[in-house]
This record gives C-alpha cells, structure tokens and sequence, in this order.
C-alpha cells in the first residue's frame, strides 16, 4: 500500500511513519519545510501541493493542526487552531478535485479529538454515534470532520480520528507532566470526577493502520476502551513515578489562570468508548489506563 501521511514530523506521525514502514506500506512524508528525498512539500497557508504526487494513493492522512496545549487559548489563537485544521484539509481535498476520478486516493484520514462531544458530559458513554458538544473545542471538531467530508464527494472513502489524550513518555502532554510529577508536584485537577480518555502511542497508530488496512470509514474513536477519572489517572502517573501526588489544583483557580482551555480541555469530563474499533476486530496491545501507563512510562 502506498500511503501519504502529513504531519509526519510530529509526536504521532513520526511514530506513524515508523509503524507503517514495518508494517510493509510504502510510506511518503508530506512536509512544510525541511524536506528529505523523496519527501512531498505542501503549504496549507497558501494551499498549495502538487496535485500529482498524490494521484494513486491508496490513503492519505492529514494530521496536521495547531497543538491544543502549546499556547494560551487567546482569541488570536482560537484563530489558529480551527485555521490551522481546516486550510490544511481544505488543501487535500482541492487536490483531490483536480485529479482525474480514476487517479484519486482511494481513502483520507483526517484528525479530530474527543473534544467533538463538549467538554461536560459527565460519565456519558459516549461512542461514535453520540453527539457533538457545543463549546468552542467542539464547534473545531465538528468544522474539521465537515472539511474531510469533502472527500465522499469527490469518491473518496473518509476517516475522521477522534484522539483521546495519546500517552507516551517520549512526548505530547505525559511527556511533560511526568517531570512535574517526579519533582512532586502532580495535582488532581478540580473535584478529579471528570473522565479521561486515553490511549498509548503504539495503539494510536496500530489503530490508525488498522483504519488503513480494514477501510474502516466514518468517525473513529481512538481511545481505550476504560477511561478513568482524573482522580484515578493522576493516583496512577504518581505511582509510575514513584512520588506522591497530594496536590488539588482548585477548579475556580484553573478558570482563572487559563480560561476556556481548563473548561474545555484540563477539566473536561469525555468518557468516549471505542465502539467503531471493538466492532472491526483491533486487539489494544493496552486495554486498561494501568496497562496503557505500564507501556507509556515502562520501569527501568
């Protein structure tokens, strides 16, 4: 299989990259700068990519988007996230349209987040048929899904990828909170009741190859299948730093200090279940929030 991944530089795509070239897939990074051979270049500011290098693709995945925990939530970059996703999805599905019918990618992946279902939903299962929230980070989600539904219309089989919070000790939000919590600081975040849905790197892209191989369309979530409570998960990230974590950082304070990104990120409640994974046969290598810390910060 010949796949395009975008975003292939990041947390989850470098990890993708590797996956997919064990996986036996004939792997081509699409970059923003700094191109290797054999590297394609595009530009989603200005929406541009050579139509061409796309033309036979059996998938093409679109990971790209401003990172939800790099800066504070100002206007300006609201801005930017929902920018940042769309152009760059709106930029595929342009290309897609000037190739011939019989020359376009047979599948495109694209982001998205369990932030689709709002950021209060309690204990709710929530699985691919629920529906969305209506904060900010859920209008996002949907505006993103709706770009890559462009696809369908031009032929194209579409994925969109519901990401829970991706756990590895390389990177992403665990790889900065465990040296807080080495130092013993970790906090549990409000009252700690709110659900956490995560998944371990490897799992994340394991599923995302299994969406690629078993043609698995529509919403997707990509998150385990037992979500706990951040009360749970930060006893757990304590124990796997072998520190204690008796911190609460008070809900009205993270309000204060971060606006609506302690709303609708820090202290959301999104208890998502992977229904559309269970039902097409993926076998999670880490099922259960011990298990997926066990793979993410393995003891030495």
């Amino acid at each position: 299989m010949r796949v395009l991944i975008s975003g292939a530089s990041g947390f989850i795509g470098t990890a993708l990259v590797d996956a997919a070239r064990e996986d036996g897939m004939a792997v081509v990074r699409i970059v923003r700068s700094k191109p290797e051979p054999g590297d394609i270049v595009f530009d989603p500011a200005r929406g541009d990519i050579d139509h061409r290098e796309l033309a036979g693709a059996d998938a093409v995945v679109c990971l790209n988007g401003a990172g939800l925990f790099s800066k504070p939530w100002t206007a300006s970059y609201k801005e930017t996230l929902l920018r940042s996703r769309i152009t760059s999805v709106r930029t595929f599905t342009d290309a897609f349209e000037r190739l011939p019918e019989d020359e376009r990618p047979t599948h495109f992946i694209t982001g998205s987040a369990v932030g689709y279902y709002g950021a209060d939903r309690g204990d709710e299962l929530l699985t691919e048929a629920s529906g969305p929230g209506d904060d900010f980070l859920a209008r996002v989600c949907v505006a993103w899904e709706e770009a890559g539904e462009r696809a369908v219309d031009l032929g194209i089989r579409h994925s969109a990828l519901r990401t829970g919070l991706v756990m590895d000790g390389s990177g992403g939000m665990l790889g900065l909170l465990k040296h807080a919590y080495r130092l013993g600081l970790g906090a549990k975040l409000g009252d700690g009741s709110q659900y956490m849905s995560t998944i371990s790197l490897a799992d994340h892209v394991r599923a995302t190859l299994h969406v690629i191989r078993n043609s698995v369309d529509g919403p997707v979530n990509l998150t385990g299948p037992h979500p706990v409570t951040n009360r749970e998960w930060n006893r757990l990230l304590a124990r796997h730093v072998n520190r204690p974590a008796f911190l609460t950082v008070p809900r009205f304070a993270m309000k204060l200090a971060l606006g609506d990104f302690a709303e609708q990120a820090a202290l959301a409640s999104q208890n998502a279940y992977p229904a559309r994974l269970e039902s097409t046969g993926f076998e999670f290598t880490a099922r259960t929030a011990e298990e997926i810390f066990a793979q993410a910060l393995p003891r030495s």
